[in-house]
């Protein structure tokens, strides 16, 4: 058994092209519009470019387009 196959699939490292992968678009497209975004998780690693996957996932189910914002309550 590998460590990788170990560790949490939220823990692994996704490159810019696999999260493009998550949204259809081109890497280059993803790093110019959605990675540069203030809100989005902070990068692992800059080169490679490297995002935690359980961060990247959450990130883009709470931003999904036409989803109504959430209301918090103090």
């Amino acid at each position: 058994m590998t460590i990788s196959s170990k560790v949490p699939w939220q823990e692994l490292a996704l490159t810019a092209a696999e999260c493009a992968e998550l949204w259809g678009i081109t890497p280059e497209h993803f790093l110019a519009t959605i990675a540069c975004k203030p809100s989005f998780p902070v990068r692992l690693t800059r080169k490679p470019a490297t995002w935690k996957a359980g961060e990247v996932i959450e990130w883009r189910d709470e931003n999904r387009a036409g989803q109504k914002p959430k209301r918090q309550w103090d």
